[in-house]
C-alpha cells in the first residue's frame, strides 16, 4: 500500500479540509486500517497564487516544489494540492514532481467527474464559482476544452467579485474567519442560483473555502455541488489503496 501527501497551506485550512475527507472516504474498521499520510502546511513559502497571476507577484511554484519533496522523503507516493487556483498551468509548468510520486490533478479529476453527468443530444452546463485568479486566468476552461459535451458556465463579472470577496476579505471572507459570515452565506448561495437560472446540472465550488458554506449539503436548489476537494481525496485513495475506498 502507498502513502498519500497532501500540500497544505494554500490556505491553511484547505490541507486540513482534504485530509478529513480521505479519512471520511476510506474504508476503516480501526486507526491501523487507514492509509498513511503526510501533509504539509508551509504557507509562509508558498505566495498567494491569485496574487501571482493577476498582480505580478512572487511564484508560488518553488514552494509548492519544496512541499513536495518534503513529502517525498517521508514516503507518499502519491499526492496532491489542496488548492485550486495552484493548478493554473502558468503555475504547475514550474513545478517539479520528485522520482517515484504519482502527482493527481484536482481540476482534470473534477472535470471527470463532472463528465459523467453529460445528457445526450446536448451540452451540460456546468457553473463554476471561485477566486478571481481561478476565473480571469481561465483555468477550468482550459481543461474543460477536452470535454465538448461539457459547457462551463461562469457568472457575470460583479458575481464573480463578490463571490472572490466573500473568500479573501479581511472582515467576512472566509478566509479570515473561523467560520462563514452571514454576508459570505448570502452571497454564495444567490450566485449559485444565477447559475441554476441559466441551466446549470451542476456547480463547481472552485475554491476550497466555497464548500464550507454548503457543509452537509449535496445539493442547493436542485443543482449538485461539486466540491472538487472531496473528489481530490477519493482520487487519493485510488490511487494508493483502492480497495479501501468507500
Amino acid at each position: 500500500m502507498g502513502a498519500i501527501g497532501i500540500v497544505g497551506g494554500v490556505g491553511p485550512s484547505a490541507g486540513t479540509d482534504l485530509a478529513s475527507k480521505v479519512f471520511k472516504h476510506t474504508r476503516a474498521e480501526k486507526d491501523q486500517d487507514h492509509i498513511d499520510l503526510y501533509l504539509t502546511s508551509c504557507p509562509s513559502i508558498i505566495p498567494d497564487r491569485t496574487g501571482f497571476l493577476l498582480e505580478g507577484g512572487d511564484d508560488p511554484a518553488p514552494g509548492i516544489t519544496a512541499c513536495l519533496e518534503k513529502l517525498a522523503l517521508c514516503g507518499a507516493t502519491a499526492a496532491g494540492i489542496g488548492c485550486n487556483t495552484a493548478h493554473s498551468p502558468e503555475i504547475l509548468k514550474s513545478v517539479k514532481i520528485p522520482g517515484g510520486m504519482t502527482f493527481l490533478n484536482m481540476i482534470e479529476e473534477t472535470c471527470r467527474e463532472v463528465a459523467l453527468l453529460s445528457e445526450e443530444d446536448r451540452k451540460t452546463k456546468i457553473g463554476l464559482l471561485g477566486t478571481l485568479g481561478t476565473i480571469r486566468t481561465g483555468i477550468y476552461q482550459q481543461y474543460f476544452d477536452n470535454y465538448p459535451d461539457l459547457e462551463l458556465i461562469v457568472p457575470q463579472g460583479d458575481i464573480c467579485e463578490a463571490v472572490h470577496d466573500c473568500i479573501y476579505n479581511k472582515k467576512y471572507g472566509i478566509k479570515a474567519l473561523s467560520g462563514v459570515s452571514k454576508k459570505a452565506d448570502s452571497v454564495i448561495r444567490n450566485a449559485v442560483d444565477w447559475l441554476a437560472d441559466r441551466g446549470c446540472r451542476a456547480v463547481i465550488l472552485g475554491c476550497t473555502e466555497l464548500p464550507l458554506v454548503f457543509e452537509g449539503e449535496d445539493t442547493y436548489h436542485g443543482v449538485i455541488l461539486s466540491d472538487p476537494t472531496d473528489i481530490l481525496a477519493k482520487a487519493l485513495i485510488r490511487a494508493t489503496a483502492p480497495e479501501k475506498l468507500i
